[in-house]
């Protein structure tokens, strides 16, 4: 009786023999496949059935979420396919700018080399989402042009902004600065 209903739940919750699917740089970055929970996904997002990457996820904790990948990944024959898909992302003018920051900002997840080698030429960037996600990976780098121009975005007149650049600085005390910014995708 007992073998009996141990099966039936396996086959109900369907994660008796599921393992989650190998992380590769693409589906890391982008997603895309079909979920039924995080455990379905390389990324550990699932949202509305579908597998979110890092590009998809519009919220830091969401992001936060992938980053370990990214990390394991950055460490593996894999990272110059991942900072390839990165630069190509960054330098796509057509794509939406947080999209493009995004990318520049999973460099902090990458070897601190990539960033630095990669990433300054992209601190005149014109659009402003994509010059503060540059500062910040390069200043997780330490690279002083990159300290300096998130230094910049403390005094930034949107609230949000700024506490994003205090928390990379280090800055303690605006950790509840962003009512809601920890509300994100369905991780369960």
């Amino acid at each position: 009786m007992v073998v009996l209903a141990a099966i039936l739940l396996s086959a109900c919750s369907g994660r008796a023999d599921r393992v989650r699917p190998t992380a590769d740089p693409e589906s890391l970055l982008w997603g895309g496949s079909s979920c039924r929970d995080a455990t379905d996904c390389p990324s550990n997002l699932c949202s509305m059935g579908i597998c979110l990457g890092y590009l998809a996820a519009s919220s830091e904790e969401a992001r936060e979420t992938v980053a370990p990948a990214i990390r394991e990944l950055g460490e593996s024959p894999q990272v110059s396919e991942m900072q390839r898909l990165l630069v190509e992302a960054l330098e796509n003018r057509e794509s939406d700018a947080f999209v493009r920051g995004r990318a520049a900002d999973a460099f902090r997840f990458l070897p601190k080399e990539l960033s630095t080698r990669v990433l300054p030429a992209y601190l005149i960037e014109a659009d402003e989402p994509v010059r503060f996600f540059v500062a910040r990976a390069l200043a997780a780098a330490g690279n002083q042009a990159g300290i300096d121009a998130l230094a910049s975005f403390a005094d930034h007149p949107a609230q949000a902004v700024r506490t994003l650049a205090r928390r990379a600085a280090g800055v303690p005390g605006d950790r509840d600065a962003l009512p809601g910014v920890d509300q994100g995708v369905n991780r369960k």
